[in-house]
């Protein structure tokens, strides 16, 4: 992970949950469950902590509401969001929770946990976001949403993988966090 002293690593989701505020700190649901939890019990952070260290973004700004498969994640709101969030995200430290949210971002094809120089844009006439050259490229990696019910999880090697990658962002932003405050 690169992180400049000044910029935090941004983390996006691709929609804040039935019950959260996204102009909020990001904290869990009463139940205890969903991916809030889940990502703040595997950083090992509390909410204000994760506010502190990481910058949050959602692809699309409010809950889209359920679909039996889960949360709904329409594409044209997607894509309205990657377009707002592309110029942001260039030349910075970037997690996308979510294999739906990194697909949105033509980064699904690359391995879960790893990192990665892309240059992410929209070719012309093309009305998918991809990779492309420019010379502002992003590190950014994604990580399968920890919500309870992706399936990736399950795998004990995966667990093992994600787990240490996002204990090591949590170790690395704060360092960079401290590393800002100090400069």
């Amino acid at each position: 992970m690169n992180t400049s002293k000044n910029q935090r690593v941004i983390i996006v989701g691709a929609a804040p949950g039935r019950e959260s505020d996204p102009n909020r700190p990001l904290v869990p649901t009463q139940s205890g469950r969903g991916t809030a939890a889940s990502l703040l019990q595997t950083m090992q952070l509390d909410p204000c902590s994760f506010e502190v260290i990481f910058e949050r973004h959602y692809i699309i700004s409010v809950h889209a509401g359920r679909s039996r498969n889960g949360d709904r994640f329409p594409k044209a709101m997607a894509l309205a969001g990657v377009a707002k969030l592309t110029p942001l995200l260039r030349g910075r430290t970037v997690v996308l929770i979510g294999k739906k949210t990194a697909s949105a971002f033509g980064i699904g094809h690359l391995a879960p946990c790893t990192w990665s120089q892309e240059t992410l844009g929209t070719p012309s006439g093309n009305k998918m976001p991809s990779i492309m050259p420019s010379i502002m490229p992003t590190t950014i990696a994604w990580v399968p949403s920890p919500c309870g019910l992706n399936l990736w999880w399950n795998s004990q090697e995966n667990r093992q993988a994600g787990e240490a990658f996002l204990l090591a962002l949590a170790h690395q932003g704060f360092q960079a966090t401290v590393r800002g405050v100090a400069a």
